[in-house]
């Protein structure tokens, strides 16, 4: 029989586990959504399933939650408060829950895991590719089985969550919102900046600054953020990040913080690899000359 599968969530995310799910073989009973007509068309895209009713989550051997991490609290008493199937796996595509989210559903006799992949959800849904990247499994053994060949449907590798209280996965996914949004966010700023010195078009600053970012990712991958640090920080020059600072303030003030923050984090990382004190006071010092006051 065919692993049935319903989906909490019509959005990004679950569309994306629905298109992969039926791909793999797996029965996609439908999605519950709070705009029919929007899930309707979520599953006219999947091209299988149906809109579903809370009541209809019984049907399902799965049921996975893909709802905004303020929405998952929510729809999950929502779904308690009908019941749920026994021994059916619930399970959440949050990073910031861990499984104290499920407390509702603790009577009812289903499983629980969160599945969180790590890669973005963004631009067309054509272009999302999940296969080979990594999702955060957690949950009971009794549910880790499960949560691994439905990972193993959908593509992704698992890496097993060992993690303690609600204060480590709040930890753990302000790592992965700065290492995502975040590195973003960079690449958009130091585009802006690359561009604003003249003398370069659009394309041209995205693949300057695209050529840097992927290059310092795959060195701190491969060594180890300190090992991969280069730059005027870990030589320790501290005239060029005094006339960095300045320009900054002087052209593009907004940028000052950011520049300010990062390089005090590669100071840590210089000093590390053993960077000479005397240097690392002279950066510091150059780094607190212009810091915006807040």
């Amino acid at each position: 029989m065919a692993l049935r599968i319903a989906i909490v969530g019509p959005g990004r995310v679950g569309t994306a586990f629905a298109r992969r799910f039926v791909q793999a073989g797996a029965s996609f009973v439908g999605f519950v959504g709070r705009d029919r007509a929007a899930t309707a068309e979520q599953v006219a895209a999947v091209g299988s399933g149906a809109v579903l009713a809370w009541p209809d989550l019984h049907k399902a051997h799965v049921v996975v939650f893909a709802v905004g991490d303020g929405d998952l609290a929510k729809a999950v008493e929502q779904a308690a408060s009908i019941g749920g199937r026994p021994c059916s796996l619930w399970l959440h595509t949050s990073g910031r829950h861990g499984l104290e989210v499920f407390a509702s559903a603790e009577l009812l006799g289903v499983r629980t895991g969160s599945l969180h992949p790590l890669l973005p959800f963004s631009g067309s849904l054509e272009n999302i590719n999940m296969a080979g990247a990594p999702a955060v499994a957690a949950g009971p053994p009794r549910s880790m089985r499960l949560l691994k060949r439905l990972a193993a449907m959908l593509q992704l590798a698992v890496i097993e969550w060992r993690g303690g209280d609600k204060q480590s996965r709040t930890l753990y996914h302000a790592g992965c919102v700065l290492a995502a949004n975040g590195a973003t966010a960079l690449f958009g700023m130091a585009a802006d900046l690359v561009r604003s010195a003249g003398g370069l078009d659009r394309r041209d600053g995205d693949a300057i600054v695209a050529a840097l970012m992927n290059a310092g990712v795959r060195a701190a991958s491969e060594h180890g953020a300190d090992r991969a640090l280069s730059g005027p920080v870990r030589r320790g020059d501290a005239e060029t990040v005094a006339l960095h600072l300045a320009a900054l303030q002087d052209q593009a003030a907004v940028a000052t913080p950011t520049y300010v923050a990062l390089m005090q984090q590669a100071l840590l990382l210089a000093r590390d690899q053993g960077l000479a004190p005397a240097d690392c006071e002279r950066v510091a010092a150059a780094l607190s000359l212009l810091r915006p006051s807040s």
